[in-house]
């Protein structure tokens, strides 16, 4: 798996799952992708490594779970606004694929 595979994975996870309420076992579910991809990290996916790893020592408290999901989701949304669909030719402008990744299409 890629660094933008993860990425995809990633978002159709929280796209699929609208109220999503991150939990011990989804970040480790989270962090079972990450250690599938067969390249260095990148710079996203180097960062959420780090903080899964602070979410350990935390022992998975749910304040901090649910205080991290909303930087996580903007990270990601950032990876694919500013990376992913600019690699693209397509005739959506950046400003509807930032609607689409961020729900409101």
């Amino acid at each position: 798996m890629t660094n933008q595979d993860f990425c995809y994975w990633l978002q159709g996870y929280f796209e699929i799952s609208r109220n999503i309420l991150l939990t011990k076992e989804k970040i480790q579910m989270i962090d079972g992708s990450l250690k599938n991809i067969n390249e260095p990290y990148g710079q996203f996916t180097q960062w959420l490594s780090d903080l899964i790893s602070f979410f350990v020592t935390q022992e998975y408290k749910q304040e901090i779970l649910s205080y991290f999901l909303p930087e996580i989701r903007d990270r990601l949304n950032m990876i694919f606004y500013h990376v992913i669909d600019n690699s693209y030719d397509t005739d959506i402008s950046a400003e509807e694929s930032k609607k689409i990744h961020d729900g409101v299409v």
